[in-house]
């Protein structure tokens, strides 16, 4: 007598593209001559993966993300407008990038212009003044708020607080942060919950659509795709931070420390271990939609306008 048993199929699960993905992050990263952390989130799953992305790393410009939603929180919440306008300082007391270090004295700009300007062209003169506007002590709060106790602006920190003061001597430059804290901070952009009004949420992402600074990142995804990004560069750290709109959305940041090469040319090890960091993301959650860049993509990148070296 036969004895027919059912037969069992047991499927091997497929390994998911994020496991995948996060070997070969990390593997550029270990190749790195410094420290080096990231953090990417698929925005439809939710899937994470990171290295060192709870460590603080000097944020660099791209804490001017956190200085733009701070500005749109106070307009928010009535303390001041959108119009309202700002003497720019003298020039003994302005940081000479683009633009606003370069106007005429007298010059007054509107919160609208500081703010393209600081998130485009991360102009530093217009961070300052809108740092100094809506006070580092209120951006501190709203991040411990949110619970982003390793993010924090430390432009020019009141002298009596002890742990502004202390981040800004640790790191020496105009905030600090993490991977997966910055992403947190996109993810609210993202899903509109970083300022309670809908109109000043898709201003702020128009803004940083706009990136004139897409050397990084946003080089290696195609030009059809939106990207909201923020860049930041030391001379020992390189970082930036990107909210990608392709068929997967994904949030990507990454940072570096303690670099061994500190030149400033297109190629050096930073700027293209962000740029492999941002091909590796797209390529593993745009499968079907490969992207290279062009031949000579490298000869138009952007120039800082040459402003600094006349």
């Amino acid at each position: 007598m036969l004895t027919w048993l059912p037969l069992l199929i047991f499927a091997v699960k497929p390994e998911l593209s994020m496991q995948k993905l996060s070997r070969e992050m990390d593997r550029t990263c270990h190749l790195f001559h410094g420290k080096i952390g990231y953090f990417v989130k698929n925005l439809s799953t939710g899937e994470t993966i990171g290295l060192n992305a709870d460590t603080q790393f000097p944020s660099a410009s791209t804490i001017k993300t956190v200085i733009m939603i701070e500005v749109a929180n106070q307009i928010n919440e009535g303390k001041f407008m959108w119009t309202d306008q700002i003497r720019i300082p003298e020039k003994k007391l302005r940081n000479l990038s683009m633009w606003a270090g370069y106007l005429e004295e007298g010059t007054s700009v509107n919160i609208d212009g500081l703010t393209n300007l600081m998130m485009n062209v991360s102009d530093n003169t217009a961070a300052v003044m809108l740092a100094d506007r809506v006070g580092v002590e209120n951006i501190e709060n709203r991040m411990m708020r949110w619970g982003l106790k390793d993010t924090a602006c430390t432009i020019h920190e009141p002298p009596t607080n002890t742990r502004l003061r202390t981040l800004q001597k640790k790191f020496a430059n105009m905030g600090v942060t993490t991977p997966a804290e910055m992403g947190a901070v996109l993810e609210r952009l993202y899903r509109g919950t970083a300022v309670q009004n809908r109109a000043a949420s898709e201003r702020m992402l128009r803004i940083m659509s706009h990136q004139y600074w897409d050397d990084f990142f946003a080089s290696q995804i195609p030009y059809s795709t939106i990207i909201c990004s923020k860049v930041g560069a030391l001379e020992r750290s390189r970082s930036d931070t990107a909210i990608v709109y392709g068929p997967t959305p994904y949030l990507i940041t990454a940072y570096t420390d303690d670099s061994l090469d500190r030149s400033w040319g297109i190629h050096c090890e930073g700027h293209d271990t962000l740029r492999t960091l941002s091909r590796l993301a797209w390529q593993y959650l745009e499968p079907k939609h490969p992207y290279s860049p062009p031949k000579g993509a490298d000869k138009w990148f952007p120039t800082g306008a040459g402003v600094e070296d006349s």
